[in-house]
């Protein structure tokens, strides 16, 4: 994936802004592929090296070498701009060494560990490496490279998040909460449900298929850098408190500030989850929203069971 870094930095290296479309035409150029090269599938049936490049797109953007500036359209960050100047080959390193790239991880555990924590699994799921242990088992290896494979697909969409309109990410939010197994029973309890006054009351979903049971929904896109604060989490709190409600969750593109999570915290009458954008991808990813199953390996063991029959 890594020997597709520097085409991409080049092409972008003009200075211009450029679309994903415009960046695979012009990287498979630089490259020079053959016609056989540019056919070659994965088994999943994916085209491989656009499989790549994209994955280089990505790790690029987590780096900071590259920005993402519009809805699938690219620009070469300062950064990326002294590393092609370098001269330098570009590795595995150069991407992995970067501040932002390793904050981008550090956050990533962080956020792991938590809902490990609040979910009470054990504390071994949250241990992946960047680097293959040589003493690890074979299946130990690929549940490892599972696991770093979720976390750049979770970046791919959380990049993707922050693009969407609001009504993009009011409708996505719903096929979240229906993947959830949320209204599943009765579609028309998936539709967004406008108040008027009453404080960022977005919408209702049910549990149950009678509509017993009901969690009211706020939804907010807003850019990364723009966090919920315990005001409007307290304003949403009060709304919850006005319908008498028992379940509330809160759902954000960006991130939810200490005083907005002590606010949720801190309900006494009624159960307040908080669900950031990184948090949002994980579960899309979980639960298949957003997300195709490119291939499937079934792990096999020794069956001494059999052997002793025979």
């Amino acid at each position: 994936m890594h020997e597709y870094v520097a085409p991409l930095l080049n092409v972008l290296n003009d200075g211009q802004a450029h679309s994903r479309q415009d960046l695979f035409a012009r990287v498979s150029v630089a490259l020079q592929l053959s016609d056989d090269e540019r056919a070659e599938r994965l088994p999943s049936g994916t085209v491989r090296w656009t499989h790549r490049l994209s994955w280089a797109i990505t790790e690029c953007v987590t780096a900071g070498f590259v920005v993402r500036v519009g809805a699938a359209t690219y620009e070469i960050s300062s950064a990326g701009k002294a590393v092609i100047e370098s001269g330098q080959p570009i590795v595995r390193q150069t991407i992995k060494g970067t501040d932002m790239y390793r904050a981008h991880k550090a956050d990533l555990r962080a956020r792991k560990r938590q809902a490990v924590e609040t979910s009470g699994a054990e504390p071994s799921a949250l241990e992946v490496t960047d680097e293959l242990d040589e003493e690890s088992s074979p299946t130990e290896a690929l549940i490892n490279a599972e696991k770093r494979l979720n976390d750049s697909l979770e970046a791919q969409i959380y990049e993707s998040l922050l693009q969407l309109d609001s009504q993009a990410f009011e409708r996505l939010i719903l096929q979240v909460v229906q993947s959830l197994g949320y209204g599943t029973d009765r579609q028309e309890n998936l539709r967004p449900t406008q108040y008027s006054g009453d404080k960022g009351i977005d919408g209702i979903i049910w549990q149950d298929s009678l509509g017993f049971d009901r969690v009211y929904l706020q939804a907010k896109r807003y850019a990364q850098d723009r966090a919920i604060g315990g005001p409007d989490v307290q304003a949403f709190s009060g709304a919850l408190m006005q319908h008498r409600a028992t379940k509330g969750l809160f759902i954000t593109t960006s991130r939810f500030t200490t005083d907005a999570q002590a606010v949720a915290r801190e309900t006494l009458h009624y159960s307040l989850k908080l669900i950031d954008g990184q948090r949002l991808a994980e579960l899309m990813v979980r639960y298949g929203v957003g997300v195709q199953v490119e291939s499937t390996i079934a792990v096999k063991k020794f069956d001494q069971d059999f052997f002793d029959s025979i």
